[in-house]
């Protein structure tokens, strides 16, 4: 049974057109909420549910065997489960004999069964192997990043996925400790960064001291930002002409990559302002739905907190 609560879902399905017999793709499964609202509203379409977390497809599978809705649409066809990183969507659908579909859309938000699972690592409030992959088969732990990764490439880490103003500051203070001893838990980083954290910044902050560097290490050993800037191109290249677009943010890093992606695609021309006339033959990709993401209601907030961060961008394909 899944705890996750998904954001934005009225908002999802009127941004997409969401309409009978579509086939649409929902790039991040989770807890699955999305893609209960997606197949009801395309059915009889097609829904293709992708994760890169083997536990979050394993998830799903078990639900359908108590779940009437998800075990039907399952054995029907009507739902298909990805097993690997939205990063390589074109060629996922190439493979299951899909050209385009007529919707996309991508949460990059971790799901509740994700953060309080202790024993992936992902939260400071449950104590555990200092993990954090998505992937479990392959690629770094935490533990190994801060085992490993010099002062300079720590602060760096922590400046650039996490806008963390102490970095440096956590940084020293991770190289002091690990020539001691090995830093393996998340209980022990959390601990490592309230003893540096300045006191008189930790008594105005909102939110755990140790929050901005979690979610930093958590992107680096997951290389989060490089499959996204990949995804975002290959669902464009996915779309039908008139498809649209959803992603769904929770924190700058990525609400910047996504604005910055789809502001580029609505541009017919990049040429610099002082140019007489166009050398660089770009031509518009996509019209942009949302000037301004779309957050969530202050009654969804009340009911789901994690909601307060989300920002939805929606664009169209119009090649």
């Amino acid at each position: 049974m899944t705890k996750h609560i998904p954001v934005l879902l009225e908002e999802v399905k009127k941004g997409l057109h969401l309409t009978n017999g579509m086939t649409v793709v929902d790039a991040t499964l989770g807890g699955g909420g999305h893609t209960r609202m997606m197949l009801e509203a395309v059915a009889p379409g097609k829904v293709i549910a992708f994760d890169t977390d083997r536990e979050a497809i394993d998830r799903m599978k078990e639900r359908a065997s108590s779940d009437s809705f998800f075990g039907e649409a399952l054995r029907t066809g009507h739902l298909v489960l990805v097993s690997g990183n939205y990063s390589s969507l074109k060629s996922t659908l190439t493979e299951l004999g899909i050209d385009t579909v007529d919707a996309i859309l991508a949460d990059l938000g971790f799901s509740s069964d994700q953060i309080e699972a202790g024993v992936r690592g992902f939260s400071f409030q449950e104590d555990g192997p200092l993990d954090m992959r998505l992937d479990q088969s392959q690629g770094m732990t935490v533990a190994e990043l801060v085992k490993n990764r010099s002062v300079s490439e720590l602060t760096h880490i922590l400046r650039e996925y996490g806008d963390e103003e102490e970095a440096k500051r956590i940084a020293l203070a991770i190289e002091r400790v690990r020539t001691e001893a090995p830093i393996n838990t998340t209980r022990e980083l959390a601990d490592l960064i309230i003893s540096v954290y300045p006191k008189s910044k930790r008594r105005t902050m909102k939110t755990h001291p140790a929050t901005k560097t979690f979610q930093a290490f958590r992107i680096a050993v997951n290389q989060e930002f490089v499959h996204l800037e990949r995804f975002l191109e290959e669902a464009v290249a996915s779309l039908s002409q008139g498809g649209r677009l959803a992603v769904i943010t929770f924190h700058s890093g990525e609400d910047k990559r996504v604005k910055q992606f789809l502001k580029r695609g609505a541009e017919s021309c990049i040429c610099p302002p002082n140019f007489p006339v166009c050398c660089c033959g770009e031509v518009a990709r996509v019209r942009l739905i949302t000037k301004k993401p779309i957050r969530a209601s202050e009654k969804e907030t009340t009911g789901n907190p994690r909601a307060r961060s989300a920002k939805l961008r929606i664009a169209e394909k119009i090649e």
